[in-house]
């Protein structure tokens, strides 16, 4: 037997003392400043002297200052004394403009909404000036024992207004589903509804005022007041039920958008029954009578294609044609995701928008002078970029006088730590410290943009995962791509992988053995569905047939957030539902049952437990579940992990080299910072860990320097009152390895040297070892086993490849860190 040879220890962590700062801070040698992203466009009203009233999620336009609500001058300049009454407004789901000249907010959910200097609860009404109207107070708004919700608001000539929506009552009066408020806010009793729409799932999702003070409602409901009526309904000007009106519609039918012509012909779209065992129709019109209409033939698109629950789906010209936005789009559809209709219903083939937005609109809007205004949440539409708000001629070109730069708070969602230093970052931006840059970059260690790196144009909304393969090639996946660029940023072209073409994409994991794991929603791969949203690469992107994972429940994959690879080579996958861990081959363990979590981050211990960032909100079987859950090796939860009550959203989880445990996301705690905290190994709070570094948004990724320093991304503005937006530096106590005592050291030893095929380890007695961990060059743990006491253990190392490997041993006192060469 040969004599074990004592290695001499080479830490390729330094050692070091505690700081002396009291808790984590802002790093100040880190300066990224700005960083921005495409804001969103959900409604717009334009008012009778021109001027655009533009509701979303956004925070900025044209370099100014503007929170969620705007206004247009008729020049198309910001209306500066507008936004200045408006003030920092709480983001609106839909905005309405009244006779009278008051503008109408209104909430998706009948949330509280701040706008004016004032809050109200789902509506709220401004004065023309922008200032809020403390006259108008709808109280606690709509509740439901079942779901809610505010579809839409008619502003009436007399300063009364309609609300409509899924609902049982209104600010503690009875209403099924509709209400007239007074000029007040107040329920008008004198509404003479009775008991409004049937069935409990019913929802009112569109209301008209017609020319004869008659109203046309539409959505998903039975009755109305006891009498059938499906989907579609005239009331009278009392809100009694019209019996002269009969609905031509059947059971499961569902209207979301309605718009009636000045001819009093009503376009309805959706998905409509116009009989017993009829196929469905997206779009659709029928007479004033309620008589189907015979001279109307639109093109056969998707159910719920023509559809917005925020703004406009459908304008009508004064010639009659009918502007329309179409969520399916080319290429599923005849009809571009813009398009415009023949009286007739036949495709108008001489609009034409080009490639229009790569992403469906939210709203169209017909103006006075004829041209057409397109919000939403697109990159793309045509050839212009990251402007989700864009006026169009009326042969569908794009008005270049009018594209209004919307940006909102950049979100960081991944990040990788080159050897160098430097940090690539992906995500949603368009726009960092002034410069364009979009979707992906690399900074300098300062925070500055690193101009040698030059991606090509990402044209997507964000990034979904990175990971930086060892020699320095950067991997990328957005949701219906993967590709590899060198370390310039340019495309590598030996990488050829398959099309993801139509894929939802949302993780990747680089593997110790250089294939590429790709999971997501739903998973395109050259053309074809596959059964399981998972599939594997080789590393020159072909794609391995040796990977094969099960096709039918229960061992089916689902809706994947996370995956992580354990020392074994064996898959951890984070699903919606669950955790399930797959073979090397890709077959089901089925050793392995998780209890039910949300995985939105998986991270591994040393001793081979799993920890799980969760979403407390996500609970399928109803029951409340754990923002933070620690599995044992066979998936079990680990009773002995207790952390605090956590409320929200778990994106990140990260074992520091001291095994504390960090947590990134959108989460409440009465024991934890918000957004950002750290535990013990026990789980419970990290008290050393206080919220002065706090982020004021959702952290998406985190990383841990060798120096100890934490870097943050995500969508945040500021930590703890200091300016700091969707990346960040941190300095943080308690980070590093404690190195193990130095007898401790001493007596650790391990054999042969060069290793090849396996490795010896004995371990310091009576020093109480917990684990060993074999790392590779990027710091993934290659091999990982717990330790029992100070016996000798032999690490197989046939799965291992040559080169250059970290051996670290964890005791109760610390760790012992040693470089191992593979042979």
């Amino acid at each position: 037997m040969k004599k074990p040879i004592l290695i001499v220890a080479s830490l390729l962590l330094l050692s070091v003392t505690e700081r002396t700062v009291v808790a984590q801070a802002l790093d100040p040698g880190f300066t990224v400043s700005t960083i921005y992203a495409p804001g969103g466009v959900e409604s717009v009203a334009e008012q009778p002297d021109g001027k655009l009233l533009v509701v979303g999620n956004f925070f900025r336009i044209n370099g100014s200052p503007a929170y969620h609500v705007s206004r247009f001058n008729t020049n198309g300049s910001l209306d500066a004394a507008f936004q200045q009454n408006v003030g920092t407004a709480t983001r609106p789901f839909e905005v309405t403009l009244a006779p009278n000249g008051k503008i109408y907010l209104s909430t998706e959910l009948s949330t509280p909404i701040t706008a004016g200097g004032i809050t109200r609860t789902g509506v709220l009404r401004l004065n023309a000036d922008g200032t809020g109207d403390t006259s108008f107070n709808a109280g606690n708004g709509l509740a439901s024992q079942s779901f809610y919700y505010l579809d839409d608001v008619l502003p009436l000539a007399n300063g009364q207004s309609i609300v409509v929506g899924a609902f049982e009552s209104f600010n503690g009066v009875p209403a099924n589903c509709i209400v007239r408020l007074t000029a007040s806010g107040a329920v008008d009793p004198t509404f003479n509804t009775g008991t409004g729409t049937g069935g409990p799932y019913s929802e009112i999702t569109s209301i008209t005022a017609l020319p004869n003070g008659k109203y046309m409602i539409a959505g998903e409901f039975d009755s109305f007041n006891g009498t059938p009526c499906n989907g579609l309904a005239r009331l009278n000007a009392d809100g009694s039920f019209d019996p002269t009106f009969t609905s031509p519609l059947v059971s499961n039918s569902y209207i979301i958008n309605m718009t009636v012509q000045p001819d009093g012909k009503i376009l309805l779209s959706g998905t409509m029954r116009f009989g017993a065992g009829s196929s469905s129709q997206s779009l659709a019109r029928v007479l004033p009578s309620g008589a189907i209409d015979p001279g109307f033939t639109p093109p056969a698109l998707n159910a719920f294609a023509v559809s917005t629950y925020s703004g406009n789906a459908m304008q009508v010209q004064p010639d009659g044609k009918i502007l329309f936005i179409n969520r399916a789009g080319v290429p599923n559809t005849s009809a571009a995701r813009v398009a415009r209709l023949n009286i007739d219903g036949t495709l108008d083939t001489s609009f034409q928008v080009g490639s229009g937005p790569d992403i469906s609109p939210a709203t169209i809007k017909l103006l006075a002078n004829g041209r057409i205004l397109v919000g939403g949440f697109f990159n793309t539409f045509n050839t212009t970029l990251d402007r989700t708000l864009v006026q169009l001629n009326s042969s569908g070109t794009i008005d270049p006088s009018f594209q209004p730069l919307i940006q909102n708070v950049g979100n960081i969602t991944s990040l990788q730590r080159q050897p160098d230093g430097k940090y690539v970052a992906g995500g949603n931006f368009s726009e960092i410290n002034g410069q364009i840059v979009r979707r992906l970059t690399r900074f300098n260690p300062s925070g500055s943009i690193d101009a040698t790196f030059t991606p090509p144009t990402i044209n997507t909304t964000s990034i979904a995962s990175l990971a930086l393969q060892p020699d320095g090639r950067l991997l990328v996946v957005i949701p219906q791509s993967v590709q590899r660029l060198l370390a310039n940023g340019s495309a590598d072209n030996s990488f050829t992988p398959p099309t993801y073409t139509n894929s939802f994409l949302t993780k990747m994991l680089l593997q110790a053995d250089g294939r590429i794991v790709l999971a997501g929603y739903s998973v395109f791969q050259n053309g074809t569905l596959l059964t399981s949203p998972i599939t594997r690469l080789l590393s020159n992107g072909s794609v391995d047939n040796t990977f094969s994972t099960a096709t039918t429940q229960p061992q089916r994959i689902g809706a994947v957030f996370s995956l992580a690879q354990q020392a074994n080579g064996k898959l951890l996958v984070g699903e919606s539902t669950s955790i399930k861990r797959l073979e090397v081959s890709g077959a089901p363990d089925a050793t392995f049952t998780s209890p039910e979590v949300e995985a939105r981050s998986l991270a591994l211990q040393s001793d081979g437990k799993i920890l799980v960032g969760s979403n407390s909100f996500a609970a399928p079987s109803g029951m409340p579940l754990p923002a933070l859950v620690r599995l044992t090796t066979a998936g079990g939860e680990d009773l002995s992990f207790t952390p605090p009550a956590i409320e929200g959203l778990i994106n990140s989880v990260v074992i520091q080299p001291n095994n504390r445990i960090l947590l990134g996301g959108a989460f409440t705690s009465p024991n934890l910072p918000s957004n950002l905290a750290r535990v013990l190994t026990t789980g419970q709070a990290d008290v050393s860990f206080a919220a002065t570094a706090a982020p004021n948004g959702a952290v998406q990724t985190m990383l841990v320097q060798a120096d100890g320093k934490i870097v943050l991304g995500g969508s945040f503005t500021a930590l703890s009152g200091q300016p700091s937006m969707s990346l960040a530096r941190i300095t943080a106590t308690n980070v590093l390895h404690m190195a193990a005592p130095q007898a401790v050291a001493t007596r650790t030893e391990a054999w042969p040297v060069p290793a090849q095929g396996s490795l010896n380890l004995a371990p310091a007695p009576t020093a109480q070892a917990q684990a060993v961990e074999l790392l590779d060059a990027l710091g993934r743990p290659v091999l990982q086993q717990p330790l029992l006491g100070s016996a000798t253990v032999t690490l197989p190392l046939d799965n291992i490849k040559p080169g250059i490997y970290l051996l670290r041993v964890t005791y109760s006192e610390g760790v012992v860190t040693r470089r191992i060469q593979v042979q």
